[in-house]
């Protein structure tokens, strides 16, 4: 049995607290008979390229490299900027706020780096602020597009790179720039080629599924976080996913419930609110890993990325009152710093004094919960004894196999995305790009 384990509460999701919008023990029963064979499916896909995902949390060798690599950077180089969209960024991201906080508290440790994101829009403003801040020669830019062609980041990536060769010349501007990208095909990688850049191989997966490869621990190396227990607690929940007793398997009781929730009762709007303020990128992370791996053959949630307690004055209503068909997950943090309001007798804000910011904020979290139940809108939470890197790689993984194993309910490849390709081909023919003149004049007709 494996200790320090993430825990779900499901108490407020039951048919016995929020009536018919809740689940029957008899479901859920009858859903968990499909687990032994499901897992036993899954085992035999684990070499598979695109379930190659879940082995990433075995390979010690990467990590080895990987700590390698960000300590060779830190003697040339001062910032990092990690250039990416989508899959390619917002793990990278949620991993970086949730253990530097928005003001990089962890740059206070010696072995810390900043670390910046862009590549996200082609609003010119965020490029040119960063470039007001960042010294370009003590700068290295981690460019991340499976494809290779991303317009977002490579848009960046080619400003950014005329920027440096200008600082720091063409024969020296190769040692400023890595790049992860396929290795078959793709703009960046013919001009990764060509200039010389470091080339770290995207691993076999898609981007959504990537934030326990080089894409998402390269920037935590970086940034002087633990990557060794990223990939352990990643590991531990993987041991939980292989466990056949439903109640004991935590993604696949999420998913499970998600499922019936969907099916039995229309509740399509999947709602993710963190009870912590550091989590608020994760919320993202998970949206994209939701959306773009279920939406399709007209099934799958409407993802929401939510927070505690500040949607509580802007979403609440709507949740409380608002249509039945939401199914809401809180994510909860018990370990937190030990600050306390100070007391201010005579007001009527004495009441206030002396209980600790992490008790209100937990009260907070009870209260909402507890309101929703009472309107029989039902609400999980997740509870992370503490938030560092073993129970963030735990949560990770935990949105990942339970997505996967949502994926099988559905019936929905839950590794690609159709939908999308339509809008990039526009894009392309309008920017003109060579062999896309079709999409131009199809567009164009509107």
């Amino acid at each position: 049995m494996i200790k320090n384990l993430l825990k779900y509460n499901t108490n407020f999701m039951s048919a016995a607290k929020v009536g018919k919008y809740g689940f029957t023990k008899a479901e859920l029963l009858s859903l968990a008979k499909i687990l032994p064979k499901l897992n036993q499916k899954l085992a035999k896909k684990i070499s598979s390229t695109n379930f190659s995902f879940r082995q990433l949390p075995y390979e010690q060798k990467m990590v080895k490299e990987i700590d390698q690599l960000a300590n060779k950077l830190k003697k040339r180089f001062q910032s990092l900027v990690v250039v990416g969209i989508g899959g390619s960024d917002l793990g990278a991201r949620a991993i970086y706020q949730a253990l530097a906080g928005d003001y990089g508290c962890c740059l206070l440790s010696q072995k810390a780096m900043a670390v910046y994101f862009l590549g996200d829009t082609t609003d010119p403003r965020p490029v040119a602020d960063l470039l007001e801040i960042i010294d370009l020669k003590k700068t290295v830019f981690y460019v991340v597009s499976k494809s290779g062609d991303t317009i977002e980041p490579l848009t960046n990536f080619l400003y950014l790179r005329e920027q440096v060769v200008k600082k720091v010349g063409l024969k020296k501007h190769k040692e400023h720039f890595i790049i992860t990208t396929n290795d078959k095909q793709g703009g960046l990688l013919q001009i990764a080629k060509k200039e010389g850049y470091l080339i770290l191989p995207h691993a076999e997966i898609g981007g959504r599924y990537s934030v326990l490869s080089v894409n998402g621990l390269l920037p935590a190396a970086w940034a002087g976080f633990n990557i060794k227990q990223i990939l352990a607690g990643a590991k531990a929940m993987d041991t939980v996913c292989k466990n056949d007793k439903y109640l004991k398997n935590l993604p696949f009781l999420f998913a499970a419930l998600q499922f019936l929730a969907y099916k039995k009762r229309q509740q399509n709007i999947s709602v993710i609110m963190p009870y912590t303020y550091y989590l608020r990128d994760f919320g993202f992370w998970a949206k994209q890993l939701l959306g773009e791996s279920l939406g399709k053959a007209k099934r799958g949630f409407t993802p929401i990325a939510a927070l505690g307690p500040t949607d509580q004055h802007s979403q609440m209503q709507l949740y409380i009152q608002g249509p039945y068909d939401k199914i809401i997950t809180f994510i909860q943090v018990l370990k937190l710093e030990n600050l306390k309001v100070p007391k201010y007798n005579n007001s009527e804000l004495a009441y206030l004094g002396g209980h600790k910011f992490s008790e209100i904020l937990n009260i907070e979290h009870k209260a909402t919960a507890v309101s929703l139940m009472k309107n029989k809108r039902p609400n999980g939470t997740i509870i992370l004894p503490e938030l560092n890197e073993y129970y963030l790689g735990q949560l990770f993984f935990f949105f990942e196999m339970a997505t996967v194993y949502l994926g099988e309910l559905f019936r929905v490849n839950v590794f690609d995305q159709p939908g999308v390709e339509q809008s990039k081909k526009y894009m392309y023919g309008l920017l003109g790009r060579k062999g896309f003149e079709k999409y131009k004049k199809e567009i164009n007709r509107y």
